[in-house]
């Protein structure tokens, strides 16, 4: 009887196993949208026109919400939904009852909160002028509207420097709310890449996507740093220069050489020693492109994709996302491509005597070397995506997730006036 039991185990084993074998199998190939949404990839067109209409939604509405008797907007692709985070409910109905937003009422959702737009960008130019007087290790500030309040995001390591400590006790009587990341912990444990096993590297080796890898070595001070390449730009007046866009802050001195060297590769490849570099502005720099055996291309990659799916994401166009809760993603040379919720349109960078204003912050965990690596949004196509910046920094650890923050393309453009992005015909 005992040997029945354990032959029918085993042909039950038998029978599940390439079951289980193909649900996992399918879990690991799904492409980041549908990881964020907790859906199937077929159901990814779907869902990213629902944001889509959501998104225009929340653009008709906003004009009429005053900032004294609302806190803003966010979008929900899973519950079809936009918030209206509201104070005066009689000023609410009168909105409802508008020709322009009857047809959308029932995508409306009007929610209880207790800090007005106003009082919310009051405290948070407040804060934002507060750090520029300390020299802290860094910091990243928004406004919440999902919270109703503001976030200061750091590192739980930076906790204890002077600067830090100061800034935080300076700003307490505010009551923001303060959120730490233990950064050492993706720092020293980055993930592992899936398709480590799955690329022959002879063919990639020269051809350059956006979210590769750029190594910076400087000889006189013997120091190197990895980031990400973030798009494909070119001279507005000499239209034969290429340009690779990174974050400024990649940036080891003044003598520096740089490399390509693709993912899941050890190989590097020369790209030039100059470039032009806008970080006490905004957190970017341009590198020029010397070497002619480099193809650049206005593409992301996306290689972890499975079979049939897009291992190549084409640079439609530069379109930004307008709506809190649309998604952003990020292709970089650590964590390869992931996805997350926009949390605001305009947040702060602080680290030493660097501000940076006007951010967006996405809910995304990056590591060192994603840095410079594309912020992007699909189409429903899948295929093709919009570009909408570059990653600048980020706060991530592996038990509540990461914050990062993005160097808006109209931020860029409106510094860097001679050059233009480069996207696909």
């Amino acid at each position: 009887m005992k040997g029945i039991y354990i032959l029918a185990n085993i042909l039950l084993f038998i029978i599940i196993l390439p079951k289980y074998l193909m649900v996992h199998s399918q879990n690991a190939l799904k492409e980041p949208l549908a990881t964020l949404w907790n859906i199937d990839n077929e159901d990814i067109p779907k869902y990213v026109n629902i944001e889509k209409n959501l998104s225009k939604v929340d653009e008709i509405l906003k004009p009429f919400l005053d900032n004294d008797n609302f806190a803003g907007t966010s979008i929900d692709v899973i519950q079809n939904m936009v918030f209206v985070y509201t104070l005066n409910f009689s000023r609410a109905e009168q909105i409802k009852n508008l020709i322009e937003i009857r047809p959308y009422v029932n995508f409306l959702n009007f929610t209880q909160v207790i800090n007005s737009t106003t009082n919310l960008n009051s405290i948070f130019e407040k804060i934002s002028n507060s750090v520029k007087n300390y020299k802290t290790m860094g910091f990243t500030g928004y406004v919440s509207v999902k919270v109703n309040n503001i976030v200061i995001a750091s590192c739980d390591e930076y906790k204890n420097n002077p600067g830090n400590s100061a800034f935080i006790n300076a700003i307490k009587i505010y009551y923001p709310i303060f959120t730490y990341y233990y950064c050492s912990q993706t720092y020293n444990n980055p993930p592992s890449t899936s398709n480590t096993m799955l690329e022959n590297r002879n063919n990639l080796d020269k051809i350059m996507l956006t979210g590769e890898g750029i190594n910076i070595f400087s000889k006189i001070r013997r120091s190197k740093t990895t980031c990400s390449a973030g798009f494909l730009a070119r001279d507005r007046d000499q239209q034969s220069i290429n340009y690779i866009a990174t974050a400024g802050h990649c940036r080891v001195g003044p003598d520096d050489f740089y490399y390509f060297r693709p993912w899941n590769s050890d190989r590097i490849t020369d790209l030039g020693t100059k470039s032009i570099n806008f970080l006490n502005l905004i957190d970017f720099q341009l590198i020029y492109i010397n070497n002619n055996n480099i193809k650049p291309k206005p593409s992301i990659r996306n290689t972890d994709a499975g079979p049939g799916q897009y291992r190549e994401l084409v640079i439609h166009d530069d379109i930004a996302v307008t709506s809190i809760g649309a998604h952003l993603c990020s292709s970089g040379f650590v964590t390869h491509v992931k996805c997350g919720y926009v949390e605001t349109l305009n947040g702060f960078n602080a680290f030493e005597e660097i501000f940076h204003a006007n951010v967006f912050v996405v809910g995304l965990l990056t590591i060192i070397g994603d840095s410079g690596g594309p912020i992007f949004s699909y189409h429903e196509d899948l295929l093709r995506v919009s570009l909408n910046g570059i990653l600048s920094a980020g706060f991530s650890d592996y038990v509540i997730g990461g914050i990062s923050s993005v160097a808006t393309l109209s931020s860029i453009f409106d510094i860097a006036k001679n050059i233009s992005l480069v996207i696909a015909d």
